[in-house]
C-alpha cells in the first residue's frame, strides 16, 4: 500500500493551473525526484503534501501514523536563537519543552543557585513524564551527524551551515517521508557528497527537488515530471528520463499536428454553409464543437528562455587586482594575505567548504566590505552584475519585466 496518494489533484493560482487532474503515489523506500520547469508548481506540490496548502479539488491520502517532514527551499536566515533552539522547534510542543530545559541548564551552569537547580529538577521531571528525553537524544545525534554545534547562534552561520541546520530540523522528527526542496543549495562539494550517503542510508521515502543533475542521477530511483499540471512518472535514472521525455514530447508534437490538421479540415467543411447544417450532419457538427473545446483547453509546451544582455562598454584588460588582501571579523581572519588578479574573459569557479569566506571575498570585490589590510583595485569601465545566494537584489513585489 502506498504511503501517500494524490488523486485527481487540482490547484490553480489565478488562471495558472499548477495541478490539473494530477495523480501520484509514493511507495516505501522510494527516492523520487520531482522535476519540471521553474514555476511549474514543484515547491507548491511539496507544500500540498506537507499539509501547508490545500488543493482546490481532488484528494490526498496519507497512511495513518506516517510522519511527513519538509526541508524548505531557503535557509533560515533571520531566525533568532541557537541552532539547538531552531532544530528543536521541528518537534513542536516537545521541542519547546526541550528548549526550556536547555535554557535552564545553561543558566545553572552560570548561576548554580538552589532556586535554579530546583527549577531544573522540575523541568527534568516533566520531560521524563512526557517521554521527551528520547527526542533530546535524537536532536543531539542529528546535530552530531551534521557536525553542528547546538550552542551556536543561527545568524552566525554561513548559508551552507544554515542549510544543514534546516536539514537537522527536518530529520529530528524521524520522518517516514522526507520532502527536500533544493537540498544541495548553499552546500559545498564535500557536504553534498556526505548528504548523498546520508540520504541513501535514510530509512524512509524521499521526494526531492533539485537542479543538480549529478545529485539527481545519483539519488533518484524514480523521476516524476510536473508538466502543465500533469504528473508523469518515469522509471529509471535521470539520464533515461531525458531520453524518454524527449520522445514523449516528439510524439505529443506529432499528435497535435494531426489534431490541428483534422480541425482545420472540419472548419473548412462547416464554412461550406447549408450542406453542413443538414440533419444528417448534426453528429459531425457536434464532433467539431468537441474538437474546438479540446483545442482551446490544450496547454502548449513553453519555449526556452532567451536572455538578451545588453553589451556594456568594454572594460580594461584587468578586471580585478588584489595585493596582500586581508579581512577579519572579530579578530578571526577570513581572507589572509591574498594576492590575485582577474583578467577580462576569465571564467573562475570559487570553491571551498561552507563558511570559509567565499561570499565574503565576493563582497570585498564588489565594495560592499572594506578590506582590513592590503589593496584591491577594480578595472576601468567596469560594470558588475551580481546574483547573490539569497537573491536580495530581487524585489518580490515587482514583475519580471520591471526587474
Amino acid at each position: 500500500m502506498a504511503l501517500l496518494t494524490i488523486h485527481n489533484g487540482q490547484l490553480a493560482f489565478g488562471d495558472l493551473p499548477l495541478l490539473q487532474n494530477a495523480d501520484f503515489q509514493l511507495q516505501e523506500n522510494e527516492r523520487v525526484c520531482l522535476v519540471g520547469r521553474n514555476g511549474a508548481g514543484k515547491s507548491t506540490m511539496m507544500k500540498v503534501i506537507a499539509g501547508d496548502i490545500q488543493m482546490d479539488d481532488g484528494r490526498i491520502q496519507i497512511q495513518q501514523d506516517v510522519v511527513v517532514s519538509r526541508l524548505e527551499q531557503d535557509p533560515p536566515r533571520d531566525q533568532e536563537g541557537t541552532v539547538f533552539d531552531y532544530v528543536s522547534e521541528g518537534l513542536a510542543e516537545i521541542g519547546t519543552q526541550l528548549k526550556i530545559y536547555q535554557d535552564q541548564l545553561d543558566l545553572v551552569a552560570t548561576e548554580p543557585t538552589d532556586r535554579n537547580i530546583n527549577k531544573l529538577a522540575k523541568i527534568q521531571e516533566q520531560l521524563e513524564h512526557s517521554g521527551a528525553w528520547r527526542f533530546e537524544s535524537r536532536i543531539t545525534n542529528v546535530l552530531g551527524a551534521l557536525q553542528l554545534d547546538g550552542h551556536t547562534k543561527l545568524t552566525d552561520l554561513s548559508g551552507g551551515w544554515q542549510r544543514k541546520a534546516a536539514l537537522a530540523r527536518a530529520l529530528v522528527r524521524d520522518p517516514d517521508v522526507l520532502l527536500l526542496d533544493e537540498p544541495t543549495n548553499h552546500l559545498d562539494v564535500t557536504t553534498i557528497e556526505w548528504l548523498e550517503t546520508f540520504l541513501k542510508d535514510f530509512r524512509g521515502s524521499i521526494i526531492f527537488i533539485s537542479h543538480d543533475r549529478s545529485f539527481i542521477q545519483s539519488m533518484a530511483t524514480r523521476i516524476v515530471d510536473l508538466d502543465r499540471g500533469k504528473l508523469v512518472s518515469y522509471l529509471g535514472n535521470y539520464k533515461q528520463y531525458l531520453v524518454d521525455k524527449e520522445e514523449a514530447l516528439r510524439v505529443e508534437e506529432m499528435q497535435n499536428a494531426e489534431f490541428d490538421k483534422k480541425l482545420a479540415q472540419e472548419e473548412v467543411w462547416i464554412r461550406q454553409g447549408i450542406k453542413a447544417r443538414r440533419t444528417r450532419n448534426e453528429g459531425r457538427v457536434r464532433a467539431l464543437k468537441q474538437l474546438r473545446r479540446e483545442r482551446s483547453e490544450r496547454l502548449n509546451v513553453q519555449g526556452k528562455v532567451n536572455l538578451n544582455i545588453d553589451d556594456a562598454a568594454r572594460s580594461g584588460k584587468i578586471v580585478f587586482e588584489a595585493n596582500n588582501l586581508g579581512y577579519a571579523i572579530d579578530g578571526q581572519k577570513i581572507v589572509d594575505d591574498f594576492t590575485f588578479s582577474v583578467m577580462r574573459g576569465d571564467k573562475i569557479a570559487l570553491i571551498g567548504p561552507n563558511g570559509c569566506g567565499k561570499s565574503t571575498l565576493l563582497k570585498l570585490m564588489l565594495g560592499e566590505l572594506s578590506p582590513s589590510e592590503g589593496k584591491l583595485h577594480c578595472g576601468t569601465k567596469l560594470e558588475v552584475a551580481y546574483f547573490d545566494q539569497y537573491r536580495e537584489a530581487l524585489d518580490p513585489e515587482k514583475s519580471l519585466s520591471i526587474t
